[in-house]
């Protein structure tokens, strides 16, 4: 019963956000925008009896660095606070890519990437035609940064499928096409900021994020019930 009612007010949170960003209110945002994070670490930790000490840092490190992204993209018309925005998911996608080591080395099974290195093979190539498109548009200091983001992105995908054969199939798959929906977001943040203005991008990239966000915190979960 607890956990229905907290999933009601999570809807309540999510319909909130993307009316704002549908409506392109802030007043809305920066009230349910903070929120989002808050109630899934909050779920995880409430949830998160019997897992790993190592793991729950690194997903508190996660979520939190992902919350301050958060707040900062609110402001993120100004370039600082963009930058500062895509500098704390940075440090998130890191500390995701650690945690799903983590989870591995937990199973005590051999990295589903270290047996079939090929499977790289989709992540290069999207990394390598997106940053070709998007290179025309940036300056020496954007490269670099983006190139940067864009490997630790990918990598915390990769790293979402090297678990594929580590522990719960279900959990696997949360978790996975939680990282899709990542680089799905970011990727429309990208697009929309350096090369083409997408109509209702907040929207779009609100959805997509949510959607990522909860399905690796409950897949997490998932792998420890």
């Amino acid at each position: 019963m607890k956990k229905i009612f907290l999933h009601f007010l999570f809807i309540a949170i999510v319909a909130a956000d993307l009316i704002g960003e549908y409506m392109q209110n802030p007043q809305i945002n920066h009230i349910s925008k903070p929120l989002l994070l808050i109630w899934i670490a909050g779920y995880f930790f409430l949830h998160s009896k019997n897992i790993d000490k190592r793991i729950l840092l690194f997903a508190g490190t996660a979520f939190l660095f992902s919350w301050i992204g958060d707040l900062l993209m609110m402001f993120a018309a100004d370039f600082t606070y963009f930058v500062l925005g895509i500098a704390s998911f940075l440090v998130a996608q890191v500390v995701y890519v650690f945690l799903f080591l983590r989870t591995i080395d937990i199973s005590g099974k051999k990295p589903f990437l270290k047996k079939k290195p090929m499977w790289l093979t989709p992540y290069l190539a999207y990394g390598l035609i997106v940053y070709i498109v998007l290179f025309p548009q940036l300056d020496l200091v954007l490269r670099i940064a983006i190139f940067v983001y864009m490997v630790a992105i990918l990598t915390m995908s990769a790293m979402a499928l090297n678990r594929l054969g580590n522990g719960h199939p279900i959990s696997f798959s949360l978790v996975f096409v939680g990282s899709l929906f990542f680089v799905l977001s970011d990727s429309l943040i990208a697009v929309n900021r350096f090369l083409v203005a997408i109509p209702y991008e907040g929207l779009f990239i609100m959805t997509t994020y949510i959607a990522a966000q909860y399905l690796i915190m409950l897949g997490l979960l998932k792998q420890y019930e």
